[in-house]
């Protein structure tokens, strides 16, 4: 993929400089993050801004080239259209009871 500088500072801005999926800022890691497709290009996903995801580097390798094609497989959460709060249990303490 090649992106413009201008493409990849749109991008970093619409997530306000921090992974899409998990939260983590440049600040955390140090450095600026990876610029992945939401929808894959190996699944015909394409370069279009709307498509381009910001992502620290263990959410792009967790999500690799992750992308449903058939009913019965999971949806990908959409960072940007679904609210955290929907996917993600925070807890006060940290922990985490079965």
């Amino acid at each position: 993929m090649t992106i413009t500088v201008d493409v990849r500072e749109q991008v970093r801005q619409r997530a306000n400089f921090a992974c899409e999926f998990c939260g983590v800022t440049e600040i955390d890691t140090g450095g600026q993050l990876t610029i992945d497709h939401f929808q894959p290009s190996t699944k015909q996903g394409s370069d279009s801004l709307k498509n381009l995801i910001y992502c620290c580097i263990r959410c792009n390798q967790y999500k690799l080239d992750y992308w449903s094609t058939h009913a019965n497989e999971p949806v990908l959460w959409k960072p940007r259209h679904e609210p955290h709060s929907k996917h993600f249990l925070e807890l006060k303490d940290a922990h985490f009871t079965h």
